[in-house]
Protein backbone atom coordinates (compact mmCIF):
# COMPACT_ATOMS: atom_id res chain seq x y z
CA UNK A 1 0.00 0.00 0.00
CA UNK A 2 1.15 3.16 -1.02
CA UNK A 3 2.01 5.75 1.85
CA UNK A 4 -0.15 9.27 1.96
CA UNK A 5 3.23 11.30 2.20
CA UNK A 6 3.96 9.57 -1.85
CA UNK A 7 0.11 10.21 -2.68
CA UNK A 8 0.55 14.12 -1.59
CA UNK A 9 4.10 14.18 -3.45
CA UNK A 10 3.20 12.44 -6.65
CA UNK A 11 0.26 15.27 -6.51
CA UNK A 12 2.09 18.04 -6.13
CA UNK A 13 4.59 17.09 -8.98
CA UNK A 14 1.62 16.41 -11.04
CA UNK A 15 0.43 20.29 -10.12
CA UNK A 16 4.23 21.43 -10.72
CA UNK A 17 4.15 19.59 -14.16
CA UNK A 18 1.25 21.37 -15.62
CA UNK A 19 2.06 24.62 -14.41
CA UNK A 20 5.60 24.25 -15.68
CA UNK A 21 4.10 23.47 -19.92
CA UNK A 22 2.14 25.92 -19.25
CA UNK A 23 4.24 29.36 -17.98
CA UNK A 24 6.76 31.30 -20.18
CA UNK A 25 9.35 29.26 -18.73
CA UNK A 26 12.85 29.03 -21.94
CA UNK A 27 13.35 25.26 -21.29
CA UNK A 28 11.00 22.62 -20.17
CA UNK A 29 12.18 18.74 -19.38
CA UNK A 30 11.65 15.54 -17.81
CA UNK A 31 13.68 13.08 -16.95
CA UNK A 32 13.90 9.47 -15.18
CA UNK A 33 16.87 8.50 -13.27
CA UNK A 34 17.88 5.05 -11.94
CA UNK A 35 20.22 3.63 -9.80
CA UNK A 36 20.45 -0.42 -8.63
CA UNK A 37 23.10 -2.10 -6.46
CA UNK A 38 23.59 -5.25 -5.31
CA UNK A 39 26.54 -5.69 -2.71
CA UNK A 40 26.47 -8.73 -0.99
CA UNK A 41 29.42 -9.30 1.74
CA UNK A 42 31.48 -12.19 3.22
CA UNK A 43 33.80 -13.23 5.84
CA UNK A 44 35.68 -11.27 9.27
CA UNK A 45 32.58 -9.70 11.05
CA UNK A 46 34.67 -7.93 14.03
CA UNK A 47 34.58 -4.21 12.45
CA UNK A 48 31.73 -4.74 10.21
CA UNK A 49 29.18 -7.38 10.35
CA UNK A 50 29.24 -9.25 6.64
CA UNK A 51 25.89 -8.33 5.16
CA UNK A 52 23.67 -8.30 1.82
CA UNK A 53 22.74 -4.99 0.41
CA UNK A 54 20.34 -4.61 -2.42
CA UNK A 55 17.36 -2.80 -4.24
CA UNK A 56 16.61 -0.19 -6.51
CA UNK A 57 15.43 3.70 -6.95
CA UNK A 58 13.89 5.11 -9.68
CA UNK A 59 13.56 8.71 -9.79
CA UNK A 60 11.17 10.77 -12.24
CA UNK A 61 11.58 14.70 -12.45
CA UNK A 62 10.59 17.75 -13.67
CA UNK A 63 13.12 20.52 -14.79
CA UNK A 64 12.68 24.43 -15.95
CA UNK A 65 15.32 25.96 -16.58
CA UNK A 66 15.97 29.88 -18.13
CA UNK A 67 17.13 30.30 -21.49
CA UNK A 68 20.99 31.47 -20.40
CA UNK A 69 20.75 28.08 -18.39
CA UNK A 70 21.81 29.84 -16.14
CA UNK A 71 18.61 28.89 -13.43
CA UNK A 72 16.88 25.97 -13.04
CA UNK A 73 14.05 24.12 -11.04
CA UNK A 74 14.11 20.73 -10.22
CA UNK A 75 11.20 18.54 -9.06
CA UNK A 76 11.24 14.47 -8.62
CA UNK A 77 10.62 12.41 -6.09
CA UNK A 78 12.60 8.90 -5.74
CA UNK A 79 11.44 5.69 -5.08
CA UNK A 80 13.39 3.19 -3.34
CA UNK A 81 12.38 -0.54 -3.42
CA UNK A 82 14.92 -3.05 -1.85
CA UNK A 83 14.87 -6.60 -2.99
CA UNK A 84 12.45 -9.21 -1.58
CA UNK A 85 10.71 -6.54 -0.37
CA UNK A 86 6.76 -7.31 -1.30
CA UNK A 87 5.09 -4.08 -0.47
CA UNK A 88 5.92 -0.69 -2.24
CA UNK A 89 9.13 0.48 -0.34
CA UNK A 90 9.84 4.34 1.12
CA UNK A 91 11.06 7.70 -0.93
CA UNK A 92 12.44 10.74 -0.73
CA UNK A 93 11.29 13.93 -2.40
CA UNK A 94 14.11 15.53 -4.77
CA UNK A 95 13.44 19.59 -4.82
CA UNK A 96 16.17 21.94 -5.63
CA UNK A 97 17.24 24.94 -7.43
CA UNK A 98 20.52 25.54 -9.19
CA UNK A 99 22.54 28.46 -10.30
CA UNK A 100 25.19 27.26 -13.21
CA UNK A 101 27.24 30.95 -13.49
CA UNK A 102 30.80 30.65 -15.37
CA UNK A 103 32.99 29.85 -12.03
CA UNK A 104 29.81 29.27 -9.49
CA UNK A 105 27.75 26.62 -9.03
CA UNK A 106 25.03 26.66 -6.27
CA UNK A 107 22.81 24.06 -5.48
CA UNK A 108 19.94 24.63 -2.86
CA UNK A 109 17.16 22.42 -1.48
CA UNK A 110 16.44 18.18 -1.29
CA UNK A 111 19.07 17.44 -4.27
CA UNK A 112 21.17 13.74 -5.21
CA UNK A 113 24.57 13.59 -3.03
CA UNK A 114 25.58 12.49 -6.88
CA UNK A 115 25.71 15.88 -7.56
CA UNK A 116 28.39 16.92 -5.66
CA UNK A 117 31.48 17.60 -8.10
CA UNK A 118 33.97 15.42 -6.20
CA UNK A 119 32.21 12.20 -4.29
CA UNK A 120 34.02 11.46 -0.82
CA UNK A 121 36.03 8.62 -0.70
CA UNK A 122 34.62 5.78 1.51
CA UNK A 123 36.71 6.72 4.84
CA UNK A 124 34.75 9.82 4.74
CA UNK A 125 31.55 8.44 3.35
CA UNK A 126 31.09 4.99 3.56
CA UNK A 127 28.81 3.16 0.61
CA UNK A 128 25.70 2.03 2.59
CA UNK A 129 25.07 5.92 3.13
CA UNK A 130 25.46 6.09 -0.29
CA UNK A 131 22.74 3.35 -0.86
CA UNK A 132 20.44 4.54 2.15
CA UNK A 133 20.75 8.06 2.47
CA UNK A 134 21.56 9.31 -1.37
CA UNK A 135 19.86 13.07 -0.81
CA UNK A 136 20.94 15.59 1.07
CA UNK A 137 19.33 18.51 1.87
CA UNK A 138 20.81 21.90 2.47
CA UNK A 139 22.63 23.73 -0.10
CA UNK A 140 26.17 23.05 -1.83
CA UNK A 141 28.85 25.96 -3.20
CA UNK A 142 31.36 25.32 -5.63
CA UNK A 143 34.08 27.36 -7.31
CA UNK A 144 36.06 26.49 -9.94
CA UNK A 145 38.73 27.60 -11.78
CA UNK A 146 41.31 25.63 -14.71
CA UNK A 147 43.54 24.49 -12.23
CA UNK A 148 40.80 23.08 -9.69
CA UNK A 149 37.86 23.64 -7.64
CA UNK A 150 36.73 24.06 -3.75
CA UNK A 151 33.35 23.26 -2.81
CA UNK A 152 31.17 23.68 0.37
CA UNK A 153 28.19 21.97 1.46
CA UNK A 154 25.50 21.94 4.19
CA UNK A 155 23.50 18.80 4.64
CA UNK A 156 20.26 18.84 7.39
CA UNK A 157 20.30 15.49 7.92
CA UNK A 158 17.99 15.10 10.81
CA UNK A 159 15.25 17.62 12.01
CA UNK A 160 14.83 18.14 16.16
CA UNK A 161 11.90 15.91 17.67
CA UNK A 162 10.55 13.98 20.52
CA UNK A 163 11.95 11.16 19.24
CA UNK A 164 15.16 12.20 17.23
CA UNK A 165 18.07 14.08 17.37
CA UNK A 166 19.04 17.19 15.34
CA UNK A 167 21.78 16.36 12.75
CA UNK A 168 23.94 18.35 10.41
CA UNK A 169 27.12 17.79 8.08
CA UNK A 170 29.36 20.77 7.35
CA UNK A 171 32.34 20.28 4.88
CA UNK A 172 34.50 20.72 2.27
CA UNK A 173 36.19 19.36 -0.31
CA UNK A 174 38.99 21.08 -2.86
CA UNK A 175 41.62 19.58 -5.27
CA UNK A 176 44.31 22.08 -7.13
CA UNK A 177 46.31 20.91 -9.97
CA UNK A 178 50.29 22.48 -9.91
CA UNK A 179 51.53 22.17 -12.83
CA UNK A 180 51.13 19.59 -14.97
CA UNK A 181 50.58 16.63 -12.89
CA UNK A 182 51.05 17.71 -8.93
CA UNK A 183 47.98 18.09 -6.91
CA UNK A 184 47.08 19.02 -3.28
CA UNK A 185 43.71 19.60 -1.71
CA UNK A 186 41.49 18.62 1.45
CA UNK A 187 38.66 16.92 2.21
CA UNK A 188 36.63 16.46 5.36
CA UNK A 189 33.84 17.63 7.43
CA UNK A 190 32.08 18.16 10.66
CA UNK A 191 29.51 16.11 11.75
CA UNK A 192 27.02 17.62 14.88
CA UNK A 193 24.97 15.39 16.85
CA UNK A 194 22.67 16.85 19.00
CA UNK A 195 19.61 16.26 21.59
CA UNK A 196 16.04 15.47 21.22
CA UNK A 197 13.52 17.96 22.47
CA UNK A 198 13.05 17.49 26.13
CA UNK A 199 15.39 14.78 26.57
CA UNK A 200 18.04 14.65 29.00
CA UNK A 201 19.27 11.35 29.14
CA UNK A 202 21.55 12.02 26.06
CA UNK A 203 24.54 14.49 25.47
CA UNK A 204 25.68 16.07 22.13
CA UNK A 205 28.80 14.61 20.29
CA UNK A 206 30.51 16.21 17.79
CA UNK A 207 33.49 14.63 15.16
CA UNK A 208 35.57 16.58 12.97
CA UNK A 209 37.26 14.56 10.23
CA UNK A 210 39.88 15.85 7.82
CA UNK A 211 41.97 14.49 4.84
CA UNK A 212 44.45 17.08 3.60
CA UNK A 213 46.80 15.36 1.00
CA UNK A 214 49.04 15.88 -1.98
CA UNK A 215 49.44 13.54 -5.07
CA UNK A 216 50.10 12.72 -8.85
CA UNK A 217 47.48 12.90 -11.41
CA UNK A 218 47.71 12.14 -15.35
CA UNK A 219 45.70 10.93 -17.78
CA UNK A 220 48.62 10.19 -20.39
CA UNK A 221 50.53 7.95 -18.72
CA UNK A 222 49.93 5.41 -21.78
CA UNK A 223 46.71 4.86 -24.42
CA UNK A 224 43.55 4.92 -22.81
CA UNK A 225 45.35 4.97 -19.15
CA UNK A 226 44.59 7.24 -16.25
CA UNK A 227 46.05 7.63 -13.11
CA UNK A 228 45.47 9.30 -9.76
CA UNK A 229 47.65 9.05 -6.86
CA UNK A 230 46.91 10.69 -3.61
CA UNK A 231 48.96 10.75 -0.14
CA UNK A 232 48.17 12.38 2.87
CA UNK A 233 46.58 12.33 6.75
CA UNK A 234 43.34 11.38 7.92
CA UNK A 235 42.62 13.35 11.19
CA UNK A 236 39.63 12.87 13.13
CA UNK A 237 38.64 15.24 16.54
CA UNK A 238 35.95 13.35 18.35
CA UNK A 239 34.01 13.96 21.51
CA UNK A 240 31.19 13.46 23.86
CA UNK A 241 30.41 16.37 25.68
CA UNK A 242 29.18 13.81 28.77
CA UNK A 243 32.48 11.73 28.81
CA UNK A 244 35.03 13.42 30.61
CA UNK A 245 33.56 17.23 30.27
CA UNK A 246 33.71 17.08 26.64
CA UNK A 247 37.66 15.12 25.94
CA UNK A 248 39.06 15.53 22.70
CA UNK A 249 40.45 12.26 21.14
CA UNK A 250 42.46 12.84 18.03
CA UNK A 251 43.46 10.03 16.26
CA UNK A 252 45.95 10.50 13.35
CA UNK A 253 46.60 8.00 10.55
CA UNK A 254 48.23 7.95 6.96
CA UNK A 255 45.89 7.23 4.23
CA UNK A 256 47.45 6.45 0.48
CA UNK A 257 45.07 6.60 -2.48
CA UNK A 258 46.04 4.79 -6.05
CA UNK A 259 42.92 4.94 -8.71
CA UNK A 260 43.78 3.71 -12.24
CA UNK A 261 41.35 3.61 -14.93
CA UNK A 262 41.64 1.52 -18.55
CA UNK A 263 39.41 1.31 -20.97
CA UNK A 264 36.53 -0.83 -19.20
CA UNK A 265 39.04 -2.05 -16.07
CA UNK A 266 39.41 0.17 -12.97
CA UNK A 267 41.86 -0.72 -10.08
CA UNK A 268 41.39 1.77 -7.06
CA UNK A 269 43.58 0.96 -3.72
CA UNK A 270 43.69 2.99 -0.36
CA UNK A 271 45.58 2.45 2.66
CA UNK A 272 45.89 3.16 5.93
CA UNK A 273 47.77 3.02 9.13
CA UNK A 274 48.02 4.66 12.23
CA UNK A 275 45.94 4.95 15.36
CA UNK A 276 42.06 3.62 15.39
CA UNK A 277 39.61 6.16 14.60
CA UNK A 278 36.06 6.28 15.67
CA UNK A 279 36.98 6.23 19.65
CA UNK A 280 33.23 5.07 20.17
CA UNK A 281 32.90 2.63 17.56
CA UNK A 282 30.22 0.77 15.94
CA UNK A 283 27.83 2.73 18.96
CA UNK A 284 28.22 5.35 16.37
CA UNK A 285 28.20 4.33 12.77
CA UNK A 286 25.38 5.33 10.52
CA UNK A 287 24.76 8.79 13.47
CA UNK A 288 27.79 10.52 13.80
CA UNK A 289 30.40 8.50 12.06
CA UNK A 290 29.51 8.18 8.53
CA UNK A 291 33.35 6.57 7.41
CA UNK A 292 34.13 2.93 6.65
CA UNK A 293 34.57 1.12 10.38
CA UNK A 294 37.23 -0.77 9.15
CA UNK A 295 39.60 2.51 9.95
CA UNK A 296 38.71 1.10 13.56
CA UNK A 297 41.61 -1.09 13.02
CA UNK A 298 45.02 0.56 13.43
CA UNK A 299 45.54 -0.54 9.39
CA UNK A 300 43.50 -1.06 6.95
CA UNK A 301 43.96 -2.12 3.33
CA UNK A 302 40.54 -1.88 0.74
CA UNK A 303 41.57 -3.16 -2.63
CA UNK A 304 38.42 -2.79 -5.95
CA UNK A 305 38.71 -4.16 -8.78
CA UNK A 306 36.16 -3.30 -11.53
CA UNK A 307 34.96 -4.20 -14.79
CA UNK A 308 32.18 -2.02 -16.72
CA UNK A 309 29.93 -4.70 -18.53
CA UNK A 310 28.20 -2.22 -20.09
CA UNK A 311 29.06 1.69 -21.24
CA UNK A 312 27.20 4.21 -22.74
CA UNK A 313 26.93 8.05 -22.21
CA UNK A 314 23.06 7.20 -20.31
CA UNK A 315 23.89 4.08 -18.68
CA UNK A 316 26.41 2.09 -16.74
CA UNK A 317 26.15 -1.36 -15.64
CA UNK A 318 29.54 -2.40 -13.28
CA UNK A 319 30.89 -5.32 -11.94
CA UNK A 320 33.23 -5.32 -8.96
CA UNK A 321 35.03 -7.09 -6.18
CA UNK A 322 36.15 -5.52 -2.94
CA UNK A 323 38.85 -6.91 -0.33
CA UNK A 324 38.80 -5.25 2.93
CA UNK A 325 41.78 -6.72 5.05
CA UNK A 326 42.66 -5.62 8.55
CA UNK A 327 44.10 -6.96 11.45
CA UNK A 328 41.26 -9.72 12.24
CA UNK A 329 40.83 -10.69 8.90
CA UNK A 330 39.43 -10.33 5.30
CA UNK A 331 35.95 -9.37 4.49
CA UNK A 332 35.16 -9.10 0.99
CA UNK A 333 31.70 -8.06 -1.79
CA UNK A 334 30.62 -9.33 -4.93
CA UNK A 335 29.20 -6.04 -6.02
CA UNK A 336 27.00 -5.21 -9.19
CA UNK A 337 25.79 -1.63 -9.60
CA UNK A 338 23.52 0.19 -12.25
CA UNK A 339 23.62 3.85 -13.13
CA UNK A 340 20.92 4.99 -15.81
CA UNK A 341 19.61 8.31 -17.00
CA UNK A 342 17.38 9.83 -19.36
CA UNK A 343 15.94 13.22 -20.45
CA UNK A 344 13.20 14.45 -22.54
CA UNK A 345 12.74 17.63 -24.09
CA UNK A 346 9.06 19.32 -23.24
CA UNK A 347 9.73 22.97 -24.62
CA UNK A 348 13.23 23.95 -26.29
CA UNK A 349 14.97 27.01 -24.85
CA UNK A 350 14.70 29.36 -28.11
Amino acid sequence: MIHPSTIKTLIATLLCWSVATTIEAQGVKAGIDAYGFFDNSEGDDTYRTALTHSGIRLTPRLEVSSNNDEHHLVGGYAFYQEFGEGKMGKGHPEMYYKYNGKKLRVLFGCFPRTLMHEQLPDYLVCDSIRYYRPEMSGFDFLYTTEKGHLEVFCDWTQLRSETEREQFMAGLTTRFRLGRHFQLGIEGYLYHYALKWNNDDHSIHEVITGHPFVGWLSDDVAKGLQLDFRAGMLIQADRDRAEGEGTWHCPLGFVGDLGADWKRFSLHETFYAGKRQQYFGNDGFGKYYWGDTFLQSPWYSRTDLAYRIAQHKNAQLEARCVFNVTDKGLQWHQMLTLRCGFDFDIKKKK
